[in-house]
């Protein structure tokens, strides 16, 4: 496997994952997908019942779709600089693509754990 060809499927492979990403947690807001193992957002307490995980993967899909967005657009940048541009612009944006996801899910998550009321009843 050539390197144009390994960083062809690197890029297209990192943004298809950030757009399955923002579409688990969508349907986990909307409540289509049921609290299961290793799918949707990491915590506890997020997957303490179906309304709770439902009203977090809610209150964090904006920012999971705005970081899944740019992480996509970033990575399918990547592919096109990784076959005309070369190896140095294509690093750049598969590492943005790739640091923007992390932050920005990251942030979702918090933003879902804040969204949980606390343990005395307050928001």
């Amino acid at each position: 496997m050539g390197p144009v060809l390994a960083m062809s499927l690197g890029s297209l492979a990192l943004a298809l994952a950030a757009i399955a990403i923002g579409v688990v947690v969508h349907l986990a807001g909307l409540g289509r997908i049921a609290p299961a193992g290793p799918i949707g957002l990491p915590g506890r307490r997020l997957r303490a019942d179906a309304t709770a995980y439902a009203r977090s993967h809610r209150a964090a899909t904006p920012l999971t779709w705005l970081a899944t967005s740019v992480a996509a657009v970033a990575a399918l940048g990547s592919l096109v600089a990784g076959l005309q541009a070369g190896v140095e612009e294509w690093a750049v944006l598969a590492v943005l693509a790739a640091i923007v996801l992390v932050v920005g899910l990251a942030l979702a998550t918090w933003r879902a754990h804040a969204s949980l009321p606390d343990a005395d009843g307050a928001r």
